[in-house]
């Protein structure tokens, strides 16, 4: 009788040990749909990341033009900034032979406007290394100047008004057209 039931026993522990086919293929099921699930977030996540990159580069070259408008006169803002679109620049650069060249040097006319323009270029124009330009591609800017009225309604300029109000976009070609747009105010001080 003990050689029966340790038979049964020895019968019952070893097909208990170690996993079925079917198992098997179901774990690899569940695992293969999870994977599939987090492999397709990638593509989404780096688009993501690009256009992150691509909305901070903009602000920047944003932030970088408004900080040279405000370092400049303020009767500047009216006659050199109002109006202002780099793609008249970017057509000088890319003559033959260009009027000027990237990047922009502190001596030559129009030096914020040129380097600005510069900076916006995804490819430094006359360049040996094509991919010198830090900028974004189709970058584009532009800069508007309108006076604000002592009651904040905003119109065009009178010379009495004291204070302006400078808008300055930069617009891409990314993933769809994109644009960033920052606003500051100027006070005459003088």
């Amino acid at each position: 009788m003990q050689g029966v039931l340790s038979s049964l026993r020895a019968r019952r522990h070893y097909g208990k040990q170690g996993l079925t086919l079917i198992e098997v293929l179901f774990a690899i099921a569940v695992m293969a749909v999870a994977l599939l699930g987090v492999v397709s977030m990638f593509p989404a996540a780096l688009r993501s990341v690009i256009t992150g990159g691509q909305t901070s580069k903009a602000t920047m070259l944003a932030r970088e033009m408004v900080e040279m408008i405000q370092a400049d006169t303020f009767d500047s803002l009216d006659t050199y900034y109002n109006g202002f679109n780099t793609t008249a620049l970017m057509t000088e650069l890319m003559k033959v032979p260009p009027t000027f060249t990237c990047p922009a040097t502190p001596a030559v006319a129009d030096y914020n406007k040129k380097k600005w323009t510069c900076d916006l270029l995804a490819v430094a124009a006359n360049s040996e290394n094509p991919n010198a330009g830090q900028g974004l591609v189709g970058g584009t800017g532009t800069i508007r100047v309108d006076c604000v009225n002592p009651n904040g309604t905003i119109n065009t300029c009178p010379t009495e008004l004291q204070l302006r109000q400078v808008t300055v976009t930069v617009t891409w070609s990314g993933q769809g057209a994109r644009s960033v747009s920052l606003v500051t105010y100027v006070a005459k001080t003088e």
